[in-house]
């Protein structure tokens, strides 16, 4: 499977489950666009690293209107950008600031990116978007990482659902609209709470295949989201969680 002469672009992707998906698709020789707050670790001549904040509507507008200017067609976008409570903002703020940031970056990032970049794949009448939500999109978090303000769960399942709607909206002009929904993943980010012998202890034993996903394993869901070999397939979420979901 080769995406020679694709244009992919991947928010959130200079770490995580975004800068293994854009690994993937650089060694299918897939033009990739990053679109991050932080620079990438990854240096390739396939690859562009834009510095945007996704939930800033104006620059969003005009970073996905040069791009296609400049290639002349988007064939993929994955949204990969999120933040959860625990790292969404710096300084002192109160539980209803972390509230509007969580949903602003995970949900209204996700929204604004697809809004704009599905206006020019359907003038292609050709495209594939993989949104990123979470098994927290679901259900719960267990109880001890839930809280009275826990916003991450919320912001999952409105991927969900907006993955639903704008799948049907676009599934008849040849673009498709999926959704994966990774597990507990080892990352930079939930490193330290996965290693934690009690927490981590605890929601490994939650899970069937009792150890945690990597980042690896979620981007293998999402390079045969974008691919033909998914070419029937639209409007779905599917998890990637070690079982987590059917206990």
């Amino acid at each position: 499977m080769t995406f020679r002469n694709k244009i992919a672009i991947v928010t959130g992707g200079s770490s995580g489950i975004g800068e293994s998906t854009i690994s993937q698709l650089l060694s299918q020789n897939t033009t990739v666009i990053n679109l991050d707050i932080s620079s990438p670790n990854i240096t390739n001549k396939l690859l562009k690293f834009i510095e945007i904040d996704v939930t800033d509507e104006e620059s969003v507008i005009e970073t996905i209107k040069n791009l296609y200017k400049e290639f002349d067609q988007i064939d993929f976008l994955i949204n990969s950008a999120g933040v959860t409570a625990r790292n969404a903002l710096a300084n002192e703020f109160s539980d209803y600031e972390l509230w509007k940031r969580v949903l602003d970056v995970n949900l209204n990032g996700t929204y604004l990116v697809s809004r704009e970049v599905v206006k020019y794949m359907i003038l292609k009448k050709s495209g594939s978007i993989v949104n990123l939500s979470s098994i927290m999109g679901r259900v719960v978090y267990p109880q001890i990482l839930n809280s009275l303000t826990s916003p991450y769960p919320i912001s999952k399942g409105g991927i969900v659902q907006y993955t639903k709607n704008l799948a049907s909206y676009v599934a008849d002009k040849g673009i498709r609209v999926n959704c994966v929904s990774p597990a507990f993943i080892i990352t930079d980010l939930t490193k330290n709470i996965l290693e934690d012998e009690v927490i981590g202890n605890e929601l490994k034993s939650r899970t069937p295949m009792k150890r945690f996903g990597t980042p690896e394993e979620v981007a293998n869901v999402i390079n045969f989201l974008c691919s033909d070999k998914s070419s029937y397939i639209t409007g779905i979420d599917i998890p990637v969680d070690g079982g987590y979901l059917i206990l």
